[in-house]
């Protein structure tokens, strides 16, 4: 057999798996994992379609077939010369067909009318959507309903002049481009002056035929109603450098040019058109889809919505949403900037949050214009560490009064004329950030620290005195022990030092201390042993101290240890621990076990037989007592699984992430080696008070005899994954402390 003969057998191989699957009833998601967006088979297009629409139940219903066929629309006489110019362009040479396609098509408008309580008018889209249903050879039921699905799944509403998704869609260009959004708003071409067809038809109109078809199989695979806008947005983005140089032209040619630019498309074109279009969805707030999919694609709501999107500057997103994404540290990664006056920025804010007066712009233009210097540098310092609280994306968070935000939006329209893309404000304001948060650790300032002491003085009376100094109280009592600096005093310290590597310098404490915040939002519970720490910095140079490393010793310990969560970027390859003894169980039983916590889907890291490191699908589990990792056992018919990790809780002594892979967990396991033969008092778990401090001198000797190492990936949840381990273990320690002090 020939290379090519090879190729085309691979090639083909998938088509034959989705029509063998298409004959087994499959689902939606079967057919995606099959046919990864391909363009499909014109043999199996409709019998995909009828799965990604989903209209199996409706084409059994037949509704149509229950009409009785009545044409007394006001509007009749122009639907059936619509259908006619349709059939003619379907069937040019052959005057048989040209008759049941206009029937036919003229029935399906019709129909959908009456049923829908719809009219019909010209430019609408529907008969240019029609054409690529009708080029399918469907009956008139399999049309009707592929029609009425794609209309109601895919068409926003409020697709009129002026029209809410039209605004919508200037706000994304704003975030992505505001140069080139500036440019057309000179120009007076809003989008709907280019794309309404294009939202009306699904590109139906200004495309041919093959490529349409080919375009919707992705489209209907993706299944994405949001799709259109960055398609949209795609088509307007390849004709940038045409629509900024040209200058010369009318609006009304240059509307035309970018409403004729899906014409340039082929069929090679659109796995990159797509790719494209992915790429900018991922680098866009995901909140408005949530904000306006049911007010677009459902028409709950619309006019409230409708208004909204008509009066905002910029992209609105959700409170929810920032906190989600700086706690997952992937995705849209946003740079906080507070723009409340500094009394209520230094009375209470979000500790990721940087600050900049909006009142300076007026009050102090040249201060305000250095703080914006300042903020930029620093977060380009930021983003270059790879701190979680340094995004490419800009957020300003207002009061959440419309009265008091009044000068945020001058703001945030100042960085939108400085062509800063990715500029977007919080709904809501600070009032709603705050009520989000769920670690209140990350809510500081003044207000907030009197209300902590206040709180905790009383919680204090409540515990009984005569309770051990070393119990867990006091160990958690250290949360409200903590200093709270200032971003704004750092970025004015950071603008007015005379010297390059001073600022450097500066720059990089800025950005550890945001790095040392932020790694509290993956894991809120781990720093608490030594909160205090997290904030504190030395007094001169207001130098801060470095983040946790691998290495480091810092910190009060727990059970005589360094931080129980820190930062690791040594090498998987590096420490694999081993476990020679072999042990076959089922999963299903041991996922119902009555003492199981919590579950995770992971990959374990782990030799093969070849002594090669390799990432192995399993679970990791949390009980009571120990963590245990399954690892999918080969060959395996019934779901067997092996135990390749089981470790009692008590033997953890380090959880470290990878800073470039926030899901990479390690867990450390070892026990205490002592210098000295300890009191039994000291040898107790979780009772020793030893301290170790930035300033203490380290002892060469090691104070942990470490027996293993494993790693795990875990693609969703790995902070939870983490939090919950850590949480069990306090649980345990609690546990013991309160029966020696029973004992004592």
């Amino acid at each position: 057999m020939s290379e090519s003969d090879e190729e085309f057998n691979d090639e083909s191989l998938w088509e034959t798996e989705l029509e063998i699957a298409l004959l087994s009833n499959c689902d939606y998601g079967t057919i995606r994992n099959i046919s990864k967006l391909r363009p499909l088979p014109d043999n199996l297009r409709n019998k995909v379609w009828k799965v990604c629409l989903n209209v199996e139940k409706d084409i059994e219903t037949n509704q149509i077939s229950k009409w009785k066929e009545i044409y007394d629309l006001p509007q009749q006489d122009k639907i059936r010369e619509d259908c006619l110019k349709l059939a003619q362009k379907l069937y040019a040479d052959d005057e048989e067909k040209q008759l049941i396609a206009t029937s036919t098509a003229e029935a399906i408008l019709t129909f959908f009318c009456i049923s829908n309580d719809e009219f019909y008018e010209k430019d609408n889209g529907w008969i240019e959507i029609l054409y690529p249903i009708m080029s399918l050879n469907l009956n008139k039921n399999e049309a009707f309903n592929f029609f009425t699905a794609i209309i109601r799944r895919y068409i926003p509403k409020d697709c009129v002049q002026n029209g809410s998704p039209y605004h919508l869609f200037r706000l994304l260009m704003l975030y992505h481009d505001p140069e080139l959004c500036a440019f057309l708003d000179t120009k007076k071409i809003s989008p709907d002056s280019y794309a309404h067809i294009w939202f009306r038809s699904l590109f139906a109109a200004n495309s041919n035929l093959k490529v349409i078809l080919n375009l919707w199989d992705m489209y209907f695979q993706l299944g994405d109603q949001f799709l259109i806008f960055f398609m949209s947005l795609i088509l307007v983005f390849n004709l940038r450098e045409e629509i900024l140089n040209s200058t010369e032209l009318e609006k009304t040619e240059l509307a035309k040019m970018i409403l004729n630019s899906p014409l340039s498309l082929n069929v090679d074109d659109l796995m990159d058109f797509n790719t494209l279009c992915q790429h900018f969805a991922a680098k866009t707030p995901q909140s408005f889809r949530k904000e306006y999919k049911r007010p677009l694609f459902e028409g709950i709501a619309l006019e409230k919505k409708a208004s909204k999107i008509y009066q905002a500057l910029c992209l609105p997103v959700s409170a929810d949403e920032l906190i989600q994404a700086n706690q997952l540290g992937s995705g849209v990664r946003y740079f906080l900037i507070d723009c409340r006056s500094a009394e209520k920025y230094n009375a209470s804010h979000y500790a990721a949050a940087f600050h900049l007066d909006a009142n300076l712009m007026l009050d102090n233009p040249n201060e305000f214009n250095q703080s914006v210097e300042g903020l930029l540098a620093a977060q380009k310092q930021a983003i270059d560490a790879g701190s979680l609280a340094g995004g490419q994306h800009l957020c300003f968070i207002g009061s959440g009064n419309d009265d008091e935000d009044r000068y945020v939006n001058m703001i945030v329209s100042n960085f939108l004329q400085r062509k800063i893309n990715y500029v977007s404000l919080a709904l809501g304001g600070y009032k709603e950030l705050k009520n989000v948060v769920e670690d209140p650790e990350m809510i500081v300032g003044t207000e907030v620290n009197n209300n902590r002491q206040k709180f905790t003085e009383e919680w204090v009376k409540k515990i009984n005195s005569a309770q051990a100094s070393n119990s867990m109280f006091n160990k958690f009592s250290n949360v409200f022990k903590y200093k709270s600096f200032d971003f704004k005093d750092k970025i004015k310290d950071y603008m007015s030092l005379p010297k390059a590597s001073s600022i450097q310098e500066n720059s990089s404490n800025l950005v550890n201390s945001s790095k040392k915040l932020s790694m509290n939002l993956i894991s809120n519970i781990s720093n608490k042993l030594d909160y205090s720490n997290l904030f504190s910095y030395t007094n001169q140079n207001k130098s801060l101290e470095k983040h946790v490393s691998a290495s480091d010793r810092i910190g009060k310990l727990y059970r005589n240890q360094g931080n129980l969560f820190a930062l690791d970027d040594s090498n998987p390859d590096d420490s694999v621990a081993k476990n020679s003894d072999i042990e076959i169980v089922n999963l299903k039983e041991w996922l119902e076990k009555p003492d199981l916590l919590q579950k995770f889907k992971c990959f374990y890291r782990h030799r093969n037989k070849n002594e090669q490191l390799e990432w192995t699908p399993g679970y990791l589990l949390l009980t009571k007592t120990h963590l245990y990792g399954l690892t999918e056992f080969p060959n395996s018919k019934n779901k067997e699984y092996k135990v390749a990790v089981r470790h009692h809780l008590k033997s953890i002594i380090k959880i470290a992430t990878k800073t470039q892979c926030p899901e990479i967990l390690a867990f450390t396991y070892g026990e205490k080696k002592p210098l000295t033969k300890p009191s039994q008092e000291d040898a107790s778990l979780g009772t020793s008070d030893t301290v170790s401090t930035a300033d203490s001198k380290q002892d060469d000797t090691p104070e942990f005899d470490i027996k293993g190492k494993d790693w795990f990936y875990v693609p969703e949840y790995a902070g939870e994954a983490a939090s919950a381990v850590k949480l069990q273990i306090l649980a345990i320690v609690e546990i013991i402390s309160h029966s020696n002090n029973l004992d004592n």
